[in-house]
This record gives structure tokens, sequence and C-alpha cells, in this order.
């Protein structure tokens, strides 16, 4: 039955394509718009084939959670440790780039100290 879906779905996207391919054709000739609803059906079709495999693939989808659980909690754990590599992996390149920002602040403020130390004629403590 999926593979009907599948079929039916590729057959209304090339009618899609086909009728709107016309339908530029005639846009640049002539600027009519008689194929309209043509191409306003042919996507209504491809819409509903899409809708069809999407309900047929979430019904497969239910009858594995309810047949083989354990393969579920196999599979949304393997996702959730996926996640959490991703989220460990953004949260050290934010590390970072808080630790370089945090080096800029630190030697701006170092600098004005020194310019202000300076222009009220106080001398620099330097670490010898």
């Amino acid at each position: 039955m999926a593979e009907d879906l599948v079929s039916s779905l590729e057959r209304s996207l090339q009618s899609c394509i086909t009728l709107l391919g016309v339908d530029s054709l005639e846009k640049l000739k002539s600027q009519n718009i008689d194929n309209k609803a043509g191409v306003e059906a042919a996507i209504s079709r491809f819409l509903e084939c899409a809708k069809q495999l999407e309900e047929d693939f979430l019904k497969k989808q239910a009858y594995v959670r309810v047949q083989h659980p354990d393969e579920s909690l196999k599979q949304e754990i393997s996702q959730l440790r996926m996640e959490i590599k991703q989220k460990e992996e953004v949260l050290g390149k934010l590390s970072e780039k808080v630790s370089n920002w945090t080096k800029v602040v630190d030697d701006l403020q170092r600098k004005q100290k020194l310019e202000t130390d300076l222009a009220n004629g106080i001398m620099p403590n330097f670490p010898s």
C-alpha cells in the first residue's frame, strides 16, 4: 500500500510540474491564465496524496511503538543522546566565545585603568 501511495504522490508531483511548466510558457507568450484551474487541481491532488502518505507513515509508526516498545525506546534514547551531544558542542563553543570576550573586556579595563592612572599622575605598578 505504501508503494501505491508513493507512486501516487510521484505521479501527482509530475502532473503539477508539467502543468506549471505549461502555465509558465503560456504566461510568457500571451499572459493567459486558462491553465490555472488545472494547476490548482493538480496541487490539491498532490497535497491529498502527501497527506495520505503521512497518515500511512503515522499508522506504521504507531504499530511499531505498540508491537515493539523496546525498539521505540532505544530509538528515543539514541535521539536524546544525539541531542545532548549536539547541545554540549554548542555549549562548548559558547563557553569559548565567553572566555574570549572576557579576555577582551579585561584587557580593555586594564588599558582604561592605565590611561586613567596616567592622566591623574599616578605611576602604574608593573609586576617585576
